[in-house]
């Protein structure tokens, strides 16, 4: 128990870094005060223009591999323990990005950071998922639809490989994988609720990928 909390630790300082909130600063605002008020790459890219939310989606993925890709190393000797550690390290990721102790708890929605922790898990799925991200906003212009589409995605997969014996853990682990698994994706689409709420009500913004950023007040 004590190794799961020092690595759920570790990814939460990691993951705690807010990139787009930095940059925000760096450049005379708080990128909380528009938009969704989120810290996130797709707000970044509204607010800030189309090159701080590149940059903001990198540094936010490279959050989640590099703390992930450490728990894979630690632990490499310990086979049906490894990915168990690096899901719970992900977890500490996607805590620290949602909830940031140090700006009231008022963070992003674990997108880009979803990314990393595919990539350090399995680049095959982390391909697969961000296919099916750039499709579904490729036909519907909506990063928060595009984003739960994919969410739901891993929530599927996460359930099809338990009950078919096969997620990438020893046996006594897998319940446990399954409630982590289980719990990153439903997390973000949690933090999506004010997004659900306007795709229903047809009033979320489009994406619009190459934008110069918002005229705001400094």
């Amino acid at each position: 128990p004590m190794e799961r909390l020092l690595w759920l630790l570790i990814g939460y300082l990691c993951g705690s870094f807010q990139s787009g909130y930095f940059l925000g600063r760096a450049k005379g605002l708080d990128v909380r005060n528009y938009g969704s008020h989120s810290t996130g790459a797709t707000n970044s890219l509204r607010v800030m223009g189309t090159g701080a939310g590149i940059l903001v989606l990198l540094l936010d993925a490279a959050k989640a591999i590099i703390p992930c890709v450490l728990a894979r190393h630690f632990f490499r000797g310990q086979a049906e323990l490894q990915l168990l550690m690096v899901l719970w390290t992900a977890t500490g990721v996607m805590l620290g990005h949602d909830y940031p102790f140090y700006l009231g708890f008022r963070g992003g929605k674990g997108v880009a950071s979803t990314v990393g922790v595919l990539i350090a898990l399995d680049w095959r799925l982390a391909l697969a998922w961000c296919l099916l991200f750039i499709v579904t906003c490729y036909l519907f212009h909506y990063v928060s639809l595009s984003s739960i589409l994919s969410m739901l995605l891993l929530l599927v997969l996460a359930l099809v490989f338990f009950f078919r014996h096969a997620l990438p853990v020893g046996a006594a682990f897998q319940t446990e994988f399954l409630l982590l698994a289980l719990f990153n994706p439903l997390l973000s689409i949690f933090r999506h609720r004010a997004n659900i709420g306007r795709l229903l009500r047809g009033e979320e913004s489009q994406l619009h990928l190459f934008t110069r950023g918002m005229e705001v007040k400094k």
